[in-house]
């Protein structure tokens, strides 16, 4: 070799072989990326419309919605609308929040398992959510379980 040459070295160490979890992962990973506006958006529209009905109205938070309801409806605040609507949007928006960190969340652990990176820091804080979610939920049950439209 003349001094002075430029040499091209691969670096590239071979990489081990893609395990079928791995490439189905990637793929998921792969249209999660690609269409997770839509799944935002599809999820948005389904949470927010079903909150207009109210004989469909669900969400994460509806005991504590009902709840607000009685305690906003007072003969104070029932000329006011923005007021008399605040249990549902709420509740709407608490839902769609945790329902966007949920996808995008789930959307990131797929990409790096796909990738085939280690993924124990990535999940811990969601299934973190998930846990303080579920008992948040639990709770409201218990405290608003008698509690119905009509006070």
């Amino acid at each position: 070799m003349k001094k002075g040459a430029i040499v091209l070295i691969n670096e590239r160490l071979p990489r081990k072989p893609k395990s079928n979890s791995q490439k189905v992962a990637k793929v998921i990973g792969k249209y999660g990326r690609k269409y997770q506006h839509h799944i935002y958006a599809v999820g948005t529209t389904l949470i927010i419309v079903s909150q207009i009905m109210p004989a469909q109205a669900f969400g994460l938070f509806d005991p504590t919605q009902q709840a607000l309801t009685c305690m906003f409806g007072t003969t104070g605040a029932l000329g006011n609308a923005a007021i008399n609507a605040l249990p549902g949007v709420i509740n709407a928006a608490i839902t769609v929040m945790l329902f966007i960190y949920f996808v995008a969340s789930g959307v990131k652990v797929a990409n790096a398992l796909g990738d085939g990176q280690e993924v124990t820091q990535m999940v811990q804080q969601p299934v973190g959510i998930f846990f303080i979610t579920l008992v948040l939920f639990i709770a409201q049950n218990i405290l608003f379980a008698g509690i119905t439209a009509a006070c």
